[in-house]
């Protein structure tokens, strides 16, 4: 059953599961996947669904503009999955990522029914293997800003009195240049985000 609610008008369709069911029914039958008794697990940046007829999680985007971002986590994923290293997969047979009245929608494998964390030492082994591999060429993977999102996101901030924006404003700039300033001293290397 899909079910769930959450406001916000962003793109071509309102965020809300009610919304959303066209799209993701859309996006299903160009994918070739039935919807019928999605899951909706998450609805914040991201309508997250597992898919109840085959284990496939659906992941549509609240902000539009994540195309680009978007298919380089599917090369990403396709990649990682040719250098057997464990990380989420994409189904192969699905051309993506997709974009539905003006949502970016992607498919994922899920990999269980139920959330389990790996140790501390799984954790740094796979980091591990992850910063050991080479980057092809072709993935063109950008570097990492963590600041880079974060004026857009303040400029859709609503309720929030212009003396605390310009505060927030300012202390992201301090941020942005005490970042700059680092020295680090591991080498440059890939980043899992």
């Amino acid at each position: 059953m899909i079910s769930g609610s959450s406001g916000g008008q962003y793109g071509g369709t309102e965020f809300t599961a009610e919304a959303l069911e066209g799209v993701l029914r859309e996006a299903c039958g160009t994918a070739g996947l039935d919807p019928d008794g999605a899951e909706l697990l998450r609805l914040g940046s991201n309508a997250v669904y597992r898919l109840s007829t085959s284990p496939i999680i659906v992941r549509i985007a609240r902000d539009p503009d994540v195309l680009e971002e978007m298919e380089r986590a599917v090369r990403v994923a396709r990649w990682l999955e040719t250098e057997a290293l464990p990380a989420t997969r994409v189904p192969a047979a699905v051309t993506q990522p997709l974009v539905v009245v003006g949502r970016v929608v992607t498919f994922w494998e899920s990999v269980q029914e139920h959330e389990e964390y790996a140790t501390v030492g799984e954790l740094a082994d796979l980091l591990r293997r992850l910063h050991w591999l080479e980057e092809p060429e072709s993935l063109r993977l950008p570097y990492f800003d963590p600041l880079a999102k974060l004026s857009g996101s303040m400029r859709q901030m609503n309720g929030v009195s212009e003396e605390d924006r310009t505060f927030l404003e300012e202390r992201a700039a301090r941020l942005n240049k005490d970042y700059d300033r680092l020295d680090f001293v591991l080498p440059f290397g890939i980043h899992a985000a």
